[in-house]
């Protein structure tokens, strides 16, 4: 009976010892799993909190590298605004003496080009004429004279450059001429062919354009076809050719028969 009672008790203890056997083995990978989950949000955390450190730095870094860098961009601009006046200074500095280099060498040419035609023509040396072109004359003003030399200038500079190519075409050559007495001036063409001749005898082959000084009638028209006195003192542009008998046209001039009052 004891025997019996002995192998029950084994029985059951083995039994129970079966029945407990699987329900351990299958709470083993519960439990290894929860323990992987909860190492996997460590490392997880871990990681967020390292690249949340590394990104912040990285802003910082940012920041700083930026600030930095606009920092230096408004050093350089500033740089570059103060240097900027003193660039177009020197610029315009350079401008305005390489202009005033390039007009005076013109002028200096123009003039020495004007002189040594002039001379050619009249067989004078140039500095007679350079000195009969800038001696004030008795009895003309200072600011006379000045206006003369600076009509002589333009006329040498502007005019003669174009008119004496043009008038060489047609057989002619150009002047300037200063009337003192008259407070004028005027550009006179002569024939190239007349140049040997005396004075007085070129005037008869001249074409005058000039604009000085001088009296006209302005009454009534007579029978020969020009006005009677009275008469005014103008100083006006006008045009002389002697070999045509016109003088200070068109405010001199023979009128035609059907201004002539009856």
């Amino acid at each position: 009976m004891m025997i019996v009672c002995i192998r029950i008790w084994l029985m059951w203890i083995c039994s129970l010892w079966l029945c407990s056997k699987p329900s351990h083995s299958s709470f083993l990978p519960l439990l290894s799993t929860n323990r992987e989950l909860k190492i996997s949000k460590t490392n997880n955390n871990l990681l967020r909190q390292k690249m949340i450190r590394s990104t912040s730095n990285g802003g910082i870094m940012k920041n700083v590298s930026s600030e930095e860098t606009s920092s230096d961009m408004m050093l350089r601009q500033g740089g570059m605004v103060a240097y900027l006046p003193f660039l177009s200074s020197s610029i315009l500095n350079f401008i305005t003496q390489r202009t005033a280099l390039v007009a005076l060498s013109y002028i200096l040419v123009a003039n020495t080009i004007y002189l040594q035609r002039r001379a050619h023509l009249r067989k004078m040396t140039k500095r007679k004429l350079l000195q009969i072109r800038t001696t004030r004359e008795e009895g003309v003003n200072l600011g006379l004279h000045v206006t003369n030399i600076f009509a002589w200038q333009v006329f040498v500079t502007s005019v003669f450059p174009i008119l004496e190519p043009l008038s060489r075409l047609c057989g002619f050559v150009s002047f300037y001429y200063f009337y003192p007495n008259a407070n004028g001036c005027g550009i006179i063409f002569e024939p190239v062919s007349v140049q040997h001749l005396p004075i007085k005898k070129r005037q008869r082959s001249q074409l005058r354009l000039d604009w000085h000084k001088f009296s006209f009638n302005v009454g009534q028209i007579g029978r020969d076809g020009y006005r009677h006195p009275p008469s005014i003192e103008r100083n006006l542009p006008h045009l002389d050719v002697p070999r045509l008998q016109l003088k200070h046209w068109p405010w001199r001039r023979k009128h035609n028969k059907a201004d002539v009052k009856k």
